[in-house]
Formats: structure tokens, sequence, C-alpha cells
């Protein structure tokens, strides 16, 4: 009977639980580590991605100034090349994952995602914005047949006439430049919505998620996980070499499948769905041009290894003490039972005893 019930404890609680704290270890190792993250936003691919294509575009959808109309995207991209650099762009994303994690660690209760363009308007203000102007003119191409080379009450010449040089072109555009900027805010907020989290991130009653909290859910779901499984070896165990079987067999299960956990996504096999992933994701009113999501895949196959990592490490560790604690079990010499001796009950009679045979030495009776 207490076989039974450790068995069915193992399987519906241990069991169970014992996976979920695993499987909590494995992602407590990158879910909330802020390094991670800038790491994965440093990759100099996404930049020269989003330098070629994204970055112009998203810049002429979400600034719509009547100048910029109509201007031909190569052309903005390769101006854009002067005055927006991978460091610049690098600095901005890791700003943002600063601004996610000052929420996600209550020091802030607003979640707002903004672009600083103060520096770019500062340098197309300076020698840089001559050297945008110039990358513009000279991309631009020649106008077709009754196209008006600027757009419809705009100054920033989209197309070159046959009577104007590149030169002439430039100047027209520096000398747009200053009005344009002026329409230009400082700060452009990537979000729709701002999110805001009253009462977890403020108040008496506030909630950390960072790190630290993390951590301590971990210690929790340990403690817990590891009376349940001491309570269901020391059911099922009657002697320590059963316990310690008991413990192994018990925690061996859930660690191999966490490790396979981490062979799957460590695998190629896991690259497709993410190839697929992306090519169905949509980020808001951002439309990512084919060869930033293919930058995107690289960076998030870099991000899978980190955490299959995780995976491998939780599943081989439980598994490196499961395999001890058998191994332990097995070299236990096994407890010898005492079986006491077992008295006559007073309903079953005795057995007849034989009388004694009389010796030489004593005389017959008579």
């Amino acid at each position: 009977m207490r076989k039974v019930l450790a068995v069915l404890l193992i399987a519906f609680v241990v069991f169970p639980m014992a996976l979920a704290t695993l499987s909590t270890i494995a992602v407590s190792t990158w879910a909330l580590d802020r390094n991670f993250y800038t790491d994965l936003v440093g990759d100099p691919r996404l930049y020269d991605a989003l330098l070629s294509e994204d970055v112009p575009n998203y810049f002429g959808r979400r600034i719509a100034v009547r100048e910029v109309d109509g201007v031909p995207a190569r052309a903005l991209s390769q101006a854009l090349r002067e005055v927006v650099t991978p460091e610049y762009l690098a600095g901005e994303a890791t700003r943002i994952v600063d601004q996610v994690f000052a929420v996600i660690e209550g020091e802030s209760s607003t979640f707002v995602i903004t672009l600083d363009v103060a520096p770019l308007k500062d340098a197309l203000r300076g020698e840089a914005g001559r050297r945008f102007a110039q990358t513009l003119a000279a991309n631009l191409p020649a106008c077709a047949s009754g196209q008006e080379s600027r757009a419809p009450g705009g100054t920033i010449v989209r197309c070159l006439p046959s009577n104007v040089s590149v030169e002439e072109a430039t100047g027209v555009i520096v000398n747009a430049l200053p009005a344009y900027l002026d329409e230009v805010p400082d700060q452009i907020d990537l979000a729709r919505d701002r999110v805001f989290l009253t009462g977890v991130a403020r108040g008496w009653n506030t909630v950390a998620l960072g790190q630290g909290a993390l951590n301590f859910a971990v210690l929790i779901l340990v403690l817990i996980t590891g009376g349940l499984w001491l309570a269901a070896a020391f059911i099922g165990g009657e002697d320590r070499r059963e316990r310690l079987l008991w413990l192994g067999w018990s925690l061996l299960v859930p660690a191999v499948l966490v490790f396979a956990l981490g062979l799957l996504v460590g695998a190629d096999f896991s690259a497709g769905w993410v190839r697929f992933g992306l090519s169905q994701a949509r980020f808001g009113d951002f439309e990512a041009s084919d060869s930033f999501r293919l930058a995107l895949q690289d960076v998030a196959r870099a991000a899978l290894d980190t955490v299959a990592n995780g995976f491998l490490m939780a599943g081989g560790v439980a598994g490196g003490i499961a395999i001890g604690l058998i191994a332990w079990g097995y070299t236990t010499p096994k407890t010898r039972r005492m079986v006491p001796a077992v008295a006559p009950s007073a309903t079953q009679p005795a057995l007849p005893q034989e009388a004694p045979t009389p010796t030489q030495s004593e005389p017959p009776a008579g």
C-alpha cells in the first residue's frame, strides 16, 4: 500500500513539480538578464539591414512632413547613412532595453518606448547636414517627363530635372533642412499606447519583477518540490537503499526530459519554426523588410543557443544528481530484517510431551 501511494504521489505531484522547477531554473539563466538582451540588440547585422531600407521607410511614415513626400527610399537611405550610424542605432536599442527593464525591476510605472532623434537633428544642422544633402542629391533619379522636382507644397527635391545639377540640388536641400528639422520632434514614440503598471511597480505593494525576484521564486519551487520528493521516497522506501533508489529514479525522468528539450531547442529543427514565426510576425505599424527579417533570424538563432544551454545545464545537473543517487542506492547493502519468534496462541493446543524414560539408577516402582 505504501509503494502504491508513493507511485501516485510521484506521478501526479512530484513529477510535474520537478519538471516545472527544472524548467524555471533553465529559464532563469537568461529570461531577466539585461546583458542577454543588450548583446542581442547590439548585433551589427541588424543595423546594416535597418539602414538599407527599414529606417528610411519608417521615418517616412512616422514623420509625416510634406518636404519628404515622394523622396525615393533608396536615395533617402543613402543620405541617412551620413548621420544614422550603427553606433547610434545600437545605443538607442540599448536604451530601449533599459526602459523595459526599468518597468520590470520596478523603477518606473510607465512603459514608454521612444526614439531619441535629437542627436540626428543636431548633426543635420552641422557639417553632416551638407553631407546628407550631397548624398541625397547624388542618388536622386532624373525627373520623368512632366514630373515636378518637388512634392506638392514641399521644398526638398525628389528628382533632378535635366537643367539642375547635383550641386544646385544640394543647395536647395541644405536650405530646406532647417525648416524641415523644426517640424521633427526630438522624441518619437514607437508604441501606439502607453502601458501604466499602477500597483505593480509602485505603492506599498510594490512587486519588483527583476532577477532577484525570479531567483526567490526558484528557491521556493526548489524547497516545495524537494520536500515532496523526499516525502515520496520515505513513503515508498523501507530502508536507506530503497529510499535512495526512489529519489534517483523519480528525479531522472524529469531531468532527461528537460535535457532533451535543450537538445531540441539547440537543434536545427527549431530554426525552421523560428523562420516561420518571424515571417508571420507583425511589428506594430513597422513593416520589416526581407533583409531585416533574415538578420533577425540570425540573431534569434544565437538567442536559441543561450536558451538551449539553460535547459541543458538544468537537465544535466539534475540528471547527474539522479544517477549518483541511483548508483549510491545500488551499492548500499540491503538491511536485514529480523523476524520475531512467534509464541503459540492460546487457542492452539500444546504439543503432547513424552513421559521421561526411567534410568537404571532408579528402582522400579512396586
